[in-house]
């Protein structure tokens, strides 16, 4: 069982999970960290679900990166990138991507981050 996160919302590459077990789909349907949520584009449910994860566990890695991309996707990027910023403050951790490709979670905020830098020049 593994956490699977909808990060691809947040930049153009696959990304992460931490690689604590957790229940890919409870009796009840709930998923804790909201990758279906994500994936459906029903980014009030994900965030409720992520906001709830967050209060029982604030250095919850997966759910900072999956809240951040709710964040993004609903155009709250300054918030985004303070959850992004927790993440990389927090110990680099080995996730999972939603494809099954390991990814460490510092990389994962990084490359979140730069993927909403905007650069002008002349």
């Amino acid at each position: 069982m593994k956490k699977i996160i909808a990060f691809a919302a947040i930049c153009a590459i696959p990304a992460a999970l931490s690689a604590a077990p957790y229940p890919v789909a409870e009796p009840t349907g709930y998923d804790p960290y909201a990758a279906d949520a994500i994936a459906r584009a029903d980014y009030s449910v994900a965030e409720e679900r992520l906001v709830r994860r967050l209060d029982a566990n604030g250095s919850d890695i997966s759910a900072l990166l999956n809240l951040a991309a709710v964040m993004t996707e609903t155009d709250r990027v300054a918030r985004a990138s303070s959850l992004l910023e927790q993440v990389l403050d927090a110990d680099n951790v080995m996730l999972e991507g939603a494809n099954g490709q390991a990814v460490w979670s510092h990389d994962a905020a990084t490359a979140a981050l730069r993927s909403r830098v905007t650069v002008g020049a002349r």
